[in-house]
């Protein structure tokens, strides 16, 4: 009998560690889905996380895009503003070149500056021939109807 009993009492144990064996199994298994479902609710948040920054960056870059499509059509305007500002001024060194060699040249003694007369004492009205010596001449209309 006891043999029976320690059989039985072998056997109780044998199950009730197969029980609490598979009961760990079945524990551990429950666990490992609830990580793996976090794992993938974890992943999916971050894909959703990437797609919204991936949209944002292209907003972004197309806002960069027309800014600096702008910026270049503004670089153009002004490269070409400048190449004419550059030639305006070799046009008027050049020009005050001349001047300065005009000036020097009158200076000289025996140049023309000599023979310049002052236009203040001679000055003649446009309606005037020869200076306010002369008479105008007048002509009414009438004068050159037939």
């Amino acid at each position: 009998m006891s043999n029976m009993v320690a059989q039985m009492s072998s056997g109780s144990e044998a199950e009730a560690r197969a029980m609490t064996m598979d009961e760990k199994k079945r524990k551990r298994m429950l666990s490992n889905r609830e990580s793996a479902r976090r794992s993938r609710m974890k992943k999916q948040k971050l894909l959703e996380n990437l797609v919204t920054e991936v949209a944002s960056l292209k907003v972004e870059i197309q806002k960069n895009s027309d800014r600096y499509q702008v910026l270049m059509q503004k670089t153009v305007v002004l490269d070409s503003e400048n190449e004419f500002l550059k030639a305006q001024k070799m046009e008027l060194a050049q020009y005050l070149r001349n001047l300065e060699l005009m000036e020097i040249n009158l200076m000289q003694p025996g140049s023309f500056s000599d023979q310049i007369v002052d236009f203040k004492e001679h000055h003649v009205e446009s309606w005037q021939c020869h200076g306010s010596s002369q008479p105008a001449i007048m002509a009414s209309a009438g004068m050159f109807i037939s």
